[in-house]
């Protein structure tokens, strides 16, 4: 990301309690297809008047399409609005899940074994995933074990809001959002107690911290960018495993893909900066993989790489 680029914490999104509440009301009330119906104006205007995230966006597709040509996209203008147009639907898949419409049957998975030996054995872990596909629609996986509770880290002081919206949409809710600015010892032991409990914390891994600096300098799609630390060093704390998830929108269903990162992330004493790039690298990797299979569904609206 280069200097003076806005951070991607001041790109607003669609997530406020108030706006969660609005989509529901016209997602019951009319359905589906006007929903959309009624962000496409909002996206439309997005699109008009950022010109940060359209950059952003077009940057993207460009940097995509040069490392794999194969991929199913071309770096147009036209692309970079249908990227806007994918958030979009991303944002009624996520008003689906809240409200259970999306159940296991529409969901296929690659690696499922992984994450269902920790729920057979009672053992948490950490699940790292990025701004892409609909990770909302994993609801519909918590909800097919009794025992599988998400914890989802996220950056907003809406967090509480939002967990007691989605509650009474649905109580029937494995799925708790937790706001956090920094892992301090507070909240490193409660996350600590979760696990131990058999619970897994979801944290991305594609958003540079809200504070500090805590990054490592890795290659995506062929050039240098910064991804943060924070995900991997909350794995090596809380001495778990830790496994990547990524869920796409395929045809009428999703398809989600879990990889284990690690049956615990360690990072040595004089060699730490070493095994943290080897870490973030194979995550790097597994974000290009997504990319390349659904390139619309990355959802990053702001300068990523350096330079």
């Amino acid at each position: 990301m280069s200097e003076g680029a806005v951070h991607w914490a001041n790109v607003k999104e669609i997530g406020a309690a108030w706006g969660i509440r609005a989509l529901l009301a016209i997602y019951r009330v009319f359905g589906r297809t006007l929903l959309f119906v009624a962000l496409y104006p909002v996206v439309t205007y997005f699109f008009l008047t950022h010109r940060t995230a359209r950059a952003a966006s077009h940057e993207y597709l460009t940097r995509l399409t040069a490392y794999a040509p194969d991929a199913p996209i071309c770096a147009t203008w036209s692309a970079t609005f249908r990227h806007f147009l994918s958030f979009a639907t991303s944002v009624y898949d996520r008003v689906a899940a809240w409200t259970g419409a999306i159940t296991l049957d529409d969901l296929t998975f690659t690696g499922r074994e992984a994450l269902a030996a920790l729920l057979d054995q009672n053992r948490g872990g950490v699940l790292v995933t990025a701004h892409v596909g609909s990770l909302e629609v994993c609801r519909a996986m918590a909800r097919q074990r009794a025992n599988m509770h998400l914890n989802v880290l996220v950056h907003t002081e809406h967090a509480e809001k939002i967990t007691r919206v989605m509650q009474r949409v649905n109580p029937d809710q494995n799925v708790e959002l937790i706001e956090v600015g920094t892992i301090d010892p507070a909240v490193a032991m409660r996350l600590a107690h979760k696990v131990a409990n058999g619970e897994f914390i979801v944290v991305t891994g594609d958003r540079v911290p809200v504070r500090g600096s805590r990054t490592v300098e890795v290659d995506f799609l062929g050039r240098p960018a910064l991804f943060p630390q924070g995900p991997f060093v909350l794995a090596s704390l809380l001495k778990c495993p830790m496994l990547s998830l990524v869920c796409l929108a395929e045809g009428r269903g999703f398809h989600v893909f879990i990889e284990p990162l690690g049956e615990r992330i360690v990072l040595r004493r004089g060699r730490r900066e070493e095994d943290m790039r080897g870490y973030v690298a194979t995550f790097a990797r597994r974000l290009e993989d997504a990319c390349r299979r659904a390139p619309l569904q990355w959802f990053n609206f702001y300068p990523f790489w350096r330079g």
